[in-house]
């Protein structure tokens, strides 16, 4: 015959043989989500830098008409002062030189960036490759901010030239 106290003891028993399993369960399930989701992989980083200069080198175009109608202007300012006679030829040839030297800063901000973005990362860890990876992404992404502001700022300077 069974006492309270046993019949008590193997409930208890039972009840915490669930609880492990159940916690067991639970833990298990964590660890297998945890495995499938994905690290950061560097390839994904790199293809999104790339991405992202892809970008950037569509308004490099922009840039360069920019700066090739700023050389027109600069070689044709007495024909500008025929056309607009109210103008200073003076302080818009020191505008434009101004606007192209900034242009000019923007393309070597880009060619700078280009010239020591490296894609190979053989002899880094898949860590420090993704580090690298999204440190560029933000050097990539202020050169994109620059090269907008420059066009934004030419585009601005070379619509009074447009009749």
């Amino acid at each position: 015959m069974t006492s309270a106290a046993e019949l008590h003891l193997r409930a208890m028993h039972n009840t915490i043989t669930i609880l492990m399993r159940l916690l067991l369960g639970i833990f298990a399930i964590a660890i297998t989500a945890g495995a499938c989701t994905p690290a950061a992989n560097y390839k994904s980083e790199r293809d999104e830098v790339m991405k992202f200069h892809d970008v950037v080198m569509e308004d490099h175009g922009k840039l360069i008409d920019n700066q090739m109608k700023l050389d027109t202007l600069l070689k044709s300012l007495p024909a500008l002062k025929t056309t607009y006679p109210e103008l200073d030829t003076l302080k818009e040839k020191e505008a434009m030189k101004d606007t192209q030297g900034r242009l000019n800063r923007a393309e070597d901000l880009m060619n700078d960036w280009m010239h020591k973005f490296e894609p190979d990362v053989t002899g880094k860890s898949d860590a420090e490759a993704v580090a690298y990876f999204k440190s560029e992404r933000i050097r990539i992404g202020r050169v994109d901010s620059v090269y907008k502001s420059e066009i934004r700022l030419s585009n601005t300077y070379l619509s009074k030239f447009r009749k």
